[in-house]
């Protein structure tokens, strides 16, 4: 049996990575189809669920962090972001349901 060496994760290699996530998330958001447009209705749920996983991604590194007892300023960005971006989708999520397009309609 060999000796498996086990990566260090260290407080300032997590912080460059959910800085890296946001901002590829946020690049990736506005280069985006955007609702209501003549984009590609796969093409934009595809962009949908891409920019859900990248969310995925920054908060496992973000629950990661605390975990790890990152506070303050290196948990704050991605923290708000996250959260920004749930309300963002989750209003998306209601103009999009059946439920409000019976409203509308």
């Amino acid at each position: 049996m060999t000796d498996r060496r086990v990566p260090a994760v260290r407080g300032t290699d997590l912080r460059i990575a959910m800085e890296r996530v946001a901002d590829g998330y946020l690049r990736f958001l506005d280069a985006g189809p955007e609702p209501g447009t003549d984009d590609d209705t796969k093409a934009f749920a595809a962009h949908h669920a891409a920019c859900r996983a990248a969310l995925a991604h920054l908060e496992h590194l973000l629950k990661v962090a605390r975990a790890m007892g990152a506070e303050g300023a290196e948990v704050e960005e991605a923290a708000t972001i996250l959260v920004e971006a749930r309300e963002a989708l989750a209003q998306f999520e209601e103009e999009e349901s059946p439920d409000a397009a019976e409203e509308h309609g």
